[in-house]
């Protein structure tokens, strides 16, 4: 009833797939295929962040050795009292869950573009979000009486889901108005009022406590979808689940961004790996809070580098990628790049289009910008704290007085 195309709770379930398990978590830490899809390479770049679900080391040692000598099944007395929870929420109970209008994809169509809502909240006061989670709910088309239940996907069914992605936005509050910090504008997109670009695969968004992400009392979220049809009539809509911080909550900042796109000028050869840089100098300081690489289908491997203005180099992050699996990398709150005014973000991304990614339709096919999986982009979405000058020394200043005192604790 989750993501993936097979079940993996049951003995019976596991045993047939035991060789393709051992493989898909042995390969390297950047393999865009490997299991748990957790792509961060792990020699180079930060690696602390809140919600690694790799298998360690011994982990990965013990399931080998496991289908190596046959899959045997345990001793069924030793069973411990397990119970598999595939439908709730990795963040937790919610503390809201708004759900968008439900709307019908025809089995053969063209990819569609467009805005469904908006969907109430029913805040009856400002609230801030400390993370959220989304879901792709199918509902039976066939039987009239039935549009209200959701559909069992079968085992093995790899072309289930239609949500290509969706950019979920907060709307203003009736107070606040649509002039103020309504989320088609730059504040809105920038800080403020809540807005995510949720896709398939995608793990929760996390914020850290200091920054301020609004739903505002009376507000509502609107849908901006991209869908595709998927050879059967399809019934859906999307579940946005919420964990608020307590009412009263005051946060230290509230003005946030991303570098989203970095070039529109993609040239990517047809059975051909192509490697594309792009930079984006930072005008104003900024604390980085995630990595979240964007591409397409061809898209194999993105690095993010900072170039600071003493001429320091370094390398934040190199990651594997795969279009089925995109993630978001959050840091811990005492790794979280501070970066200067003046810093360069230089992004590099592999392409592959060949006929060795299995994501590529047609590897002769020539690609360039474009919203279509068989297009590509180049975006790199990872969430900033944009900080004055001021703020971004007292943010240096309060990081080493934490280090100090570690390192004294420690001593």
């Amino acid at each position: 009833g989750s993501i993936a195309p097979m079940s993996l709770i049951t003995y019976e379930d596991a045993r047939p797939w035991a060789r393709a398990i051992k493989d898909k978590i042995s390969r390297p830490d950047d393999d865009p295929d490997r299991m748990p899809p957790w792509f961060i390479e792990k020699n180079v770049g930060i690696q602390e962040f809140k919600d690694d679900p790799s298998l360690t080391p011994e982990e990965i040692s013990t399931i080998a050795s496991w289908v190596e000598n046959g899959a045997p099944r345990g001793n069924p007395e030793d069973m411990p009292d397990v119970t598999f929870a595939s439908q709730e929420w990795t963040i937790g109970e919610p503390d809201l869950i708004i759900s968008s209008p439900s709307m019908t994809l025809p089995a053969v169509a063209p990819d569609f573009y467009g805005r469904v809502g908006p969907s109430p909240s029913g805040l009856m006061e400002d609230r801030y979000v400390k993370a959220v989670e989304f879901r792709e709910v199918r509902h039976q088309t066939e039987n009239e009486a039935l549009q209200g239940e959701t559909v069992d996907r079968k085992s093995g069914d790899l072309n289930f889901f239609v949500v290509h992605h969706a950019v979920v936005m907060a709307t203003p509050g009736p107070e606040e108005g649509s002039g103020s910090g309504s989320s088609g504008s730059a504040e809105g997109r920038r800080g403020g009022l809540f807005n995510v670009v949720w896709e398939l695969g995608q793990n929760a968004t996390l914020y850290p406590d200091t920054l301020g992400v609004k739903l505002p009392k009376g507000s509502a979220l609107n849908f901006d979808l991209h869908t595709h049809s998927i050879g059967t009539k399809a019934k859906f809509s999307i579940d946005v689940a919420f964990k608020l911080h307590p009412s009263g909550y005051v946060p230290k900042y509230t003005t946030a961004g991303s570098f989203n796109s970095l070039t529109y000028d993609l040239d990517i050869p047809g059975d051909k790996e192509t490697v594309i840089e792009a930079l984006y100098p930072m005008a104003r300081a900024g604390m980085v809070l995630s990595f979240e690489p964007h591409l397409h289908s061809s898209g194999r491997r993105m690095c993010v580098e900072a170039l600071h203005p003493s001429g320091y180099q370094e390398t934040l992050n190199c990651a594997g990628y795969n279009h089925n699996w995109v993630k978001v990398y959050h840091y811990q709150d005492d790794v979280a790049p501070l970066l200067p005014a003046g810093t360069v973000i230089k992004v590099t991304a592999l392409y592959d289009n060949t006929a060795a990614n299995p994501r590529v339709v047609d590897p002769r096919n020539w690609k360039g910008w474009g919203s279509r999986s068989i297009d590509d982009m180049m975006f790199l979405l990872s969430r900033v704290v944009w900080l004055t000058n001021e703020e971004y020394e007292a943010e240096l200043a309060e990081r080493a007085q934490k280090a100090t005192i570690v390192t004294q604790n420690n001593n």
